[in-house]
């Protein structure tokens, strides 16, 4: 009986995270060629995209106690199955501010004009531009700081958010 209750208990912490991994392949290798080992090696949670020679993209919806052993796990998956594929990107991370908007589900007037209401406090973009871009994690945070209602935050994006930016940094400083 206390297996059960482990069990049950376990299951009821998981949450779902929605992300993507994209990796590159060496030696621009054909991305269709690992389709069945992805599968066969715990990937069977993703659409795998192959449309750029030597990429490949996989969009997760897993399920996990946390954002960092579902992103982790994920990875891990693929290096298993591709071991010389090297990690290009982890998303949710770098944003615009129409991402933005669909992410809270605001019109794009919407968001900018919150973003002019407290710009003494809103996070400095990355790349100032057409379009500007910031850390979706650095723009979470800032809203959760505001406190209005109107921007309250998915809690697994949020903290999905922080694990792949950290993915990004961290893969940024190995290169």
């Amino acid at each position: 009986m206390l297996g059960i209750n482990v069990f049950i208990k376990r299951t009821n912490n998981m949450k779902k995270f929605n992300f993507e991994l994209i990796f590159k392949l060496v030696d621009n290798q054909n991305s269709n060629e690992y389709l069945d080992v992805l599968f066969e090696n715990g990937c069977d949670d993703a659409t795998i995209s192959t449309g750029q020679l030597g990429m490949l993209s996989l969009s997760f919806t897993r399920e996990a106690i946390s954002a960092a052993e579902a992103v982790e796990s994920a990875i891990n998956d693929i290096k298993k199955a591709i071991p010389s594929a090297k990690l290009v990107e982890a998303t949710p991370d770098i944003v615009s501010i129409s991402e933005i908007s669909s992410i809270l589900g605001h019109s794009r007037q919407y968001t900018r004009k919150l973003f002019n209401s407290d710009n003494s406090s809103l996070p400095a973009p990355i790349h100032i531009g057409n379009p500007s871009i910031w850390h979706l994690s650095e723009i979470l945070d800032w809203l959760k700081s505001l406190g209005k209602q109107e921007n309250k935050i998915n809690e697994n994006l949020f903290e999905l958010s922080h694990i792949t930016r950290q993915i990004n940094i961290k893969r940024q400083l190995e290169a």
